[in-house]
């Protein structure tokens, strides 16, 4: 269809629509919003509504669907979930008698990070727009949570800065990141298993290029990926934006001196931010910069592996640590708590400030039950002051903050005599905002459980006072003429209605349209009824209409303006509302100690690790069965690395998961599970549990598992806690057991690298490595045995286990008792001829200790090899020794130590071609 052939509302779509072609444009007509075109087939199939068509009896018919206005909301945020940006387009002027087209405009884009819908947060989470600059070899990452203000960047730089960059990233979990498109295939790297929705188009000629949403290409629900013109990431018009943003002159009072890569990425957020809102955005008042070092680092693995958010089981999606510790009364504390959890603290001070104040609340069991009684009154703040600002406040809001501050008060009260400096600073922090109460208690009854909108209180304005009054007479007026006309008419079944396009009428059943007076003048007929007027109802209908219009003028600008009176206490509610959220963690984090029986853990500058009594957080609180708990003992020289060795469900998974569960707690301020803690205070917390294919990325189990532990031996610092499962189980026995077998020695020599390690293994041999590494020790889970059962006794004891008990395992698993029978015989076959070979290969490894000419590292090596190849031989051997004798006679008297690699290997291939 031709632009001439086009009717003048939908040139002005066309028009519209190419200035956002990334988004959906829901287009306003009378009471709905309507989609046309490839929009409204995307809409149709998302949304699950019907797709019709404009100028259906054309031969070029215009797709089309629509919804409600009223219930656009609930449509929108399912479309943002998805991935998807929503342009909102209104009428900004109103239809006039002889204008056949009024204006109409884009007055805000929802996208996934700048969402302020109730609909599409969540209250417990922080809903961050994230964005990514490069600027030379400097990587840099910012986080803006649109609703509250919450604004955070950092700068890395070297070898590793991308790597570190989307550390950051998924340790904020953003709703949306912006990219500039040079970037875009480092991002498609990144993200492999993602779509790539870096194809750019024309926008507004503020942001000139957006990712595009197709048919084809369906946005990624995970994290949708934006990609902007390079141009305006330039860090120059960055900086200036952000110090008119904050009211300053430069930076340097946010630390952004000389870093343009952080600069230019929280530049790029504001702006997007602002341009998706159409609003200046006056909450973000200022921005913290933080450094890499200023928290424990948790990548996704280890978040996912110690099941910090969700667990892991899809049948328990809810049991996780958080889930066991969260016990706040507001969602401004629910989030705090999980941004805490993300990024623990390693500053002690500041852990000890927190710990000082759990401790006290812990104590005072009434003052910290009345202090949540006050704060479950408290609603959220945070994101008040945001849609305040963001001009979508309400009086329901208002009423809500009112509330919120009359609980102040009572908490200063509460806390006046608190001893701990960290709750004395936070009630200091506390501000009554006794002015910003009253003026809402002046404009609304806050007193009422359900404030409807617009309940402006009378006495404000004289007019809306007056005009209320006359709205009021006509309504009475127009009631009574329905009673009158009825008794007049006769027709019981007259009723007087109005709506927005033909305003008062007269409705009447169309099976009594025959007894209508002759003076009542038709306006529209229905399926089921007739509408009329008079001129009596016209005239009812001009007062009424014209004084409910200036009502809501009058309403809204009232409303406007206090909301930006309540604004200019912004900074100080946002004070406010953090110090109130702080008091929420800390009380709930008592609570939870309460509750679960945790005490106070001491964090100190040794490098000792002591626990008496440790226990498993989520074990213990989601098992019926009680909990057996352990201690343990580390430091950096004598028990730097620990050998764990013990059956399947024995528990040395749940060792090393405890371990790294009172970390954590420890580091947010929380007491821990345990009956005694004394740790240090790590910088990052590794762990390699499990493993499992990754088969969007073309990724085994093995490489998934390498991968991860490369990521660890290049990142783990003496001050780490690393937590190792099943290294090399994953490929053959040689291989893997080589590998477990230098990973634990690198971890414990490299001065670099050296951390404290946990090395949960089945491969025996490793045990050796306690008497060869003055740092290694061995740990086993204990067993006790009786008439051919095994009892597991979840006890974490010094010492190796005799053996791995996997056959009984697999008995309690069910597997035949055929089968259980002959694994038996096997396992006592191979245990036979394996000790006698392995005696021989340690006479060898006696003789080269001896050998001046060799070196440690050679000599574990040697030793290494011949253990696992006779090992392989002897499985060899014994699995078809019944069968020819013969052979294995040839195989027994032939001594594989004396062989070199390359003959040993050929004898093997022989035996091998050889057995039937």
């Amino acid at each position: 269809m031709s632009a001439n052939s086009l009717t003048p509302m939908l040139r002005q779509y066309h028009e519209l629509k190419s200035a956002h072609p990334g988004a959906l444009l829901f287009f306003r007509l009378g009471d709905f919003y309507e989609l046309f075109y490839d929009d409204a087939i995307t809409g149709a199939r998302e949304l699950d509504i019907t797709l019709t068509a404009r100028h259906k009896e054309t031969a070029h018919p215009v797709p089309m669907c629509g919804v409600p206005h009223h219930a656009a909301s609930t449509h929108i945020a399912r479309l943002v979930r998805k991935g998807y940006r929503v342009a909102i387009c209104e009428q900004t002027e109103s239809p006039t008698a002889g204008k056949k087209l009024v204006r109409r405009e884009v007055v805000r884009i929802i996208t996934p990070g700048t969402a302020i819908d109730s609909q599409l947060l969540d209250s417990g989470e922080a809903a961050y727009l994230a964005a990514i600059s490069c600027q030379g070899d400097k990587f840099g990452v910012a986080f803006l949570d649109v609703t509250t203000g919450e604004f955070h960047a950092t700068e890395t730089q070297g070898t590793d800065a991308m790597r570190k960059a989307f550390e950051y990233i998924d340790s904020y979990a953003p709703r949306e990141l912006l990219h500039p498109t040079s970037l875009a295939p480092l991002l498609r790297e990144h993200y492999k298993s993602h779509h790539d929705n870096s194809s750019s188009h024309t926008d507004s000629p503020v942001i000139a290029r957006i990712s595009s949403v197709s048919d084809a290409e369906r946005p990624n629900p995970k994290i949708p990926l934006t990609g902007l013109d390079d141009w305006l990431w330039e860090s120059g018009r960055c900086d200036e934006l952000l110090c008119k943003q904050f009211g300053v002159r430069s930076l340097e009072a946010f630390n952004l001196n000389d870093k343009p890569a952080a600069v230019s990425a929280a530049g790029i957020c504001l702006h997007y931010a602002r341009e998706m809102q159409r609003l200046d955005s006056k909450h973000i008042s200022g921005i913290n910069y933080f450094e890499r070092q200023g928290f424990l680092v948790l990548d996704t693995v280890t978040v996912r592996n110690l099941e910090l958010l969700e667990s892991q089981s899809d049948a328990a999606r809810s049991r996780s640590l958080l889930k066991i510790i969260d016990h706040t009364k507001t969602a401004m504390g629910a989030r705090l708590l999980r941004s805490w959890l993300m990024r623990p603290s390693v500053n002690r001070g500041e852990i000890n400030a927190r710990l000082d104040a759990v401790e006290e609340l812990h104590a005072s069991t009434m003052i910290c039950d009345a202090l949540r009684r006050h704060l479950n009154d408290i609603q959220d703040i945070e994101r008040l002051i945001g849609r305040v600002n963001l001009n979508t406040a309400t009086p329901r809001d208002f009423s809500f903050l009112s509330r919120a501050l009359a609980q102040i008060p009572h908490i200063k009260k509460l806390l006046s005599q608190s001893h701990a400096s960290l709750l004395q600073v936070l009630v200091e922090n506390l501000d009554e905002l006794s002015a910003v109460k009253l003026l809402i208690e002046k404009h609304f009854n806050t007193e009422r459980d359900l404030p409807t909108d617009n309940e402006i209180k009378a006495g404000i304005s004289a007019e809306l006072d007056e005009l209320r009054n006359l709205s009021g007479n006509v309504k009475a007026a127009i009631s009574e003429m329905e009673a009158r006309e009825r008794s007049r008419t006769g027709l019981n079944n007259l009723k007087i209605r109005s709506n927005g396009v033909f305003g008062y009428y007269i409705e009447v059943p169309r099976a009594q349209a025959a007894r209508v007076p002759e003076s009542y003048q038709r306006r529209q007929t229905l399926a089921n009824a007739e509408r009329y007027t008079t001129p009596e109802l016209q005239s009812l209908e001009q007062r009424t209409l014209g004084a409910d219009e200036r009502i809501a003028e009058i309403e809204a600008d009232l409303l406007t303006a206090l909301r930006q009176q309540v604004s200019l206490h912004s900074q100080t509610l946002q004070a406010t509302a953090r110090a109130l959220a702080v008091l929420d963690v800390l009380a709930g984090l008592a609570a939870a100690a309460r509750q679960h029986r945790y005490v106070k853990p001491i964090l100190h500058e040794s490098d000792e690790i002591e626990i008496r009594n440790g226990r498993h957080a989520l074990i213990e609180a989601f098992s019926s069965t009680p909990f057996i708990p352990n201690d343990l003992y580390m430091n950096n020289s004598t028990d730097r690395l620990l050998i764990i060795t013990g059956p399947n469900m024995g528990g040395k998974s749940t060792i090393l998961r405890q371990i790294g569960l009172i970390a954590v707690l420890a580091q947010i301020g929380s007491f821990v599970p345990a009956e005694y803690a004394k740790l240090p205070v790590f910088d990052r917390v590794w762990t390699r549990v499990g493993a499992s294919d990754d088969i969007s990325r073309g990724r085994s189990t093995f490489m998934v598992e390498m991968t991860e532990m490369a990521a660890i031996m290049h990142g783990a610092t003496p001050r780490s806690l690393v937590l190792l499962d099943e290294i090399g189980r994953g490929t053959a026995t040689f291989d893997g057991l080589s590998i477990a077998w230098a990973v634990a020695e690198y971890l414990h020599n490299s001065p670099e690298n050296a951390a404290k390690t946990l090395f949960a293994t089945h491969y025996h041999e490793l045990t050796e490595l306690a008497e060869q590494l003055p740092g290694a020790q061995n740990y086993h889970i204990k067993v006790a045995e009786r008439d051919d059962e095994i009892f597991f006794l979840y006890k974490f004891e010094r010492g190796s286990a005799s053996k791995s008990y996997g056959v009984e395992v697999a008995r309690i698993a069910g597997l035949p008792q055929v089968v259980i029978g002959r694994a038996r015989e096997v396992l006592a076959t191979l245990e036979k001829y394996e000790l006698k070979i392995l005696k021989e290969a340690g006479q060898q490894d006696s003789q080269d200790d001896f050998s001046h000419d060799t070196s440690n590292a050679e000599r574990t090596t040697k030793a290494l090899t011949r253990r696992a190849t006779g090992k392989r031989l002897a499985s060899q051997v014994t699995l078809f020794a019944a069968t020819n004798d013969k052979l294995f006679d040839e195989i027994r008297e032939t001594k594989a130590s004396s062989l070199s690699r390359e003959q040993l290997q050929a004898f093997i291939e022989s035996i091998q071609s050889r057995i039937v």
